[in-house]
């Protein structure tokens, strides 16, 4: 390959400038005297080609091989039909179509996600080494579904053809679920509201049964309008964590179930604990109560101390009295209800609450209220509370008769070391001593602490929904007091008020599943009461279970671990000791991935790709198998798609491209030949000049 190269001897405005000034010289010397102009004019540009340095250059180059991308999409969703079946394929043919064409190199580059595909890493990354002169063409296997593709060819800097083959079928259908709205947080006995919206792919049904559960029990089950915003409501009637679940009925035939469900996590929280505290008469410890819940600032406290019984005769008028009347028809009649907790605090029977009240009490315990007895020794004989036989039925146990005075250390029960109101207090080694507890027959619950002997002094029990305390000596404030050493008389009381008010870290049944976003595992964590546990059924996003063991790690602790490689919603399952169903889900990435969202196969994000370089987007999959239209290679300018009987054809560029191997150059003339050229034609010049003005004759 030759061509001309210039090494200028003077900047490009000087050249121009002598050029100028030469022009005119000689125009105005053609004036007078054509011949004479003419040289000049020749004398003039061998200056200027002098002054420029024209070289001859010589180059040796051999021809480069043009390069076909192939973009092979093996996301997630390409796992859905068969899909990376006709996939790989369509890609073992037509990398052998492309490998036949004579000067032709074929490289590739996978789009992997899954989470999502991103076409546009993976357009990037083949691009990275190829130089456009050589790129022929870009050939992307795909079902069409991507979070991010190129914009236009300039963003990619390319000017080679995009072609897309589909790999998906044209008769899919699918249904998807999607959450428009939902909170993040709400208040306890509130309602959350979540939107969302039913949307058919593939079929014209118009209606579509939809399921809500609330922590893994059917609230919900009724049937909405397809392709339309739908609102409903839970009831959240639990603090912690509450699992919302919306599942949709899927369709016949349609590609995936896994975008028909939605799981919205709600961190539900108390707005005021309210709680009655009513104490049958003042004494030491009623003061360590009190103090226990004032200094909470979530806490709403009632508390009425009974210090005149009704039975007592009135001895002055009631409007010179200063004590008020104790309005039990309205705490345990109207507004029971409002309460989260009911403390009866060394509570004694003087007539002043009737059967009816208790009658009260024992519903609003069995509907998922919860109360808690301090008792003293008012709580032996006829006056004791225990022996209203409208709430004794609920209560764990009833009193023997016996009261012992002599000091001993609370201790934690066999139980207690794993019930999580106990399990993690101080050690007992450094408790003080009690004075004071009562002898009972247990009839039910779980006995959390007792003293030497094994005669239980604080017990727990569920009463229907709703939870007992009954707490059997009247002297915790002595470690209030710091006495003989004190002892965690606060983290106690808090705790077993939490307990009984629900709080999800005290459930003493609990299962909790928890993932990391950088991990590919589930880690299962189990409490128990019992001394064995249940495997743990461990739901994957495409509905396979797998069965799971758990390892005790400490007292009423176990742990279990699973390896998974799926983004998605994962669901727990496994049967408490006393026969509940415990629930919890974890997502690992994000629980419906954007891969999963939509699913059926489109042109949408690669159609303006495509359109823009000229290249063709073709259906690859048919009732008997892959086709894939036929390759040719074609001249830059020329129409690079076709539809023909078949599948039509996609074309590649032929770019002729070349690799330089080396490069010479060499004078035009040599430089003292662009003089002498100059001095001949000046010489001529003065020779015609001379002559004109007669020169030669005045000499003869």
């Amino acid at each position: 390959m030759s061509g001309l190269t210039f090494s200028l001897l003077l900047p490009m405005p000087v050249l121009i400038a002598l050029a100028t000034i030469g022009l005119i010289i000689c125009f105005y010397t053609a004036l007078r005297l054509p011949v004479s102009g003419f040289c000049r004019l020749i004398a003039v540009t061998a200056l200027l080609v002098l002054l420029a340095g024209p070289r001859l250059l010589e180059q040796t180059t051999s021809p480069l091989p043009d390069i076909a991308l192939i973009i092979k999409d093996e996301s997630a969703s390409q796992s859905i039909d068969g899909r990376r079946e006709v996939t790989d394929q369509a890609f073992d043919e037509l990398y052998g179509r492309l490998s036949n064409i004579a000067g032709l190199e074929v490289r590739t580059v996978s789009a992997t996600g899954r989470a999502e595909t991103r076409l546009s890493d993976a357009f990037f990354d083949g691009l990275a080494d190829i130089p456009r002169s050589q790129l022929a063409g870009i050939f992307v296997l795909t079902d069409g579904q991507s979070v991010e593709t190129p914009e236009s060819p300039g963003a990619l800097g390319i000017s080679a053809p995009v072609h897309a083959f589909l790999t998906g079928r044209d008769d899919e259908k699918d249904r998807v679920l999607e959450v428009i709205s939902a909170p993040r947080f709400g208040i306890i006995n509130e309602t959350a509201e979540i939107n969302f919206r039913v949307s058919d792919y593939g079929t014209n049904a118009r209606l579509a049964n939809i399921t809500l559960k609330i922590n893994g029990r059917v609230a919900v089950n009724r049937a909405v309008r397809v392709g339309e915003d739908i609102p409903v409501r839970a009831k959240l009637d639990r603090p912690g964590k509450t699992i919302l679940e919306l599942i949709v009925q899927p369709i016949e035939g349609e590609l995936t179930t896994r975008n028909n469900r939605a799981v919205i996590e709600i961190s539900v929280i108390r707005d005021r604990l309210r709680v009655l505290l009513v104490s049958g008469e003042p004494h030491a410890g009623e003061r360590v109560w009190r103090n226990l819940l004032k200094s909470d600032p979530a806490v709403d406290l009632i508390h009425f101390t009974i210090l005149k019984p009704a039975t007592k005769p009135r001895v002055a008028a009631e409007e010179d009295l200063a004590l008020i009347r104790f309005p039990e028809n309205e705490l345990f009649l109207e507004k029971l209800d409002q309460f989260d907790v009911l403390i009866f605090d060394r509570y004694t029977y003087r007539g002043v609450m009737s059967p009816l009240h208790f009658d009260n009490i024992s519903r609003y315990i069995q509907n998922g209220g919860a109360m808690l007895i301090a008792s003293g020794p008012e709580f032996i004989g006829s006056t004791s509370i225990a022996g209203r036989r409208n709430l004794a039925f609920i209560l764990p146990a009833v009193p023997s008769g016996d009261v012992h005075n002599t000091p001993f250390v609370p201790l934690i029960s066999e139980t207690g070391a794993r019930h999580p109101v106990t399990d993690s207090l101080d050690d007992t080694n450094d408790w003080g001593r009690w004075v004071r507890s009562l002898g009972v027959y247990q009839r039910g619950g779980q006995v959390l602490m007792e003293r030497d002997g094994g005669e239980p002094i604080l017990i727990v029990d569920r009463v229907g929904q709703g939870r007992v305390g009954l707490l059997l000596s009247d002297h915790v404030w002595l470690w209030a007091r710091e006495f003989d050493g004190g002892g965690p008389h606060r983290e106690l009381l808090r705790r077993l008020v939490h307990w009984l008010m629900k709080e999800p870290e005290l459930e003493e049944e609990a299962i909790n599943l928890s993932s990391k976003a950088d991990s590919e595992q589930i880690t299962m964590a189990r409490r128990t009461l019992g001394e064995t546990v249940m495997p743990v059924a461990i739901e994957a996003p495409d509905g396979t279970i797998s069965n799971v063991s758990l390892e005790e790690v400490d007292n009423g602790r176990w742990v279990g671990q699973l390896l998974v490689s799926e983004p998605g919603l994962y669901t727990a399952t496994t049967e408490a000791a006393d026969g509940r169903i415990l629930f919890d889900v974890a997502a690992l990435g994000l629980a419906t991935p954007p891969e999963y969202r939509e699913v059926i196969t489109t042109t949408e994000h690669v159609a303006s790709l495509v359109a823009t370089t000229g290249g063709g987007i073709y259906s690859v999959r048919t009732e008997s198998g892959v086709r894939v239209p036929a390759m040719r290679q074609v001249r830059v300018g020329r129409p690079t798609s076709g539809r023909g009987a078949d599948s039509g054809w996609a074309g590649v560029l032929q770019r002729d491209a070349v690799k330089v191997e080396s490069v010479s150059t060499r004078d035009i003339l040599a430089p003292w030949g662009w003089l002498l050229m100059i001095a001949v034609a000046l010489l001529a010049s003065w020779f015609f000049e001379a002559g004109q003005r007669g020169l030669f004759k005045r000499g003869r």
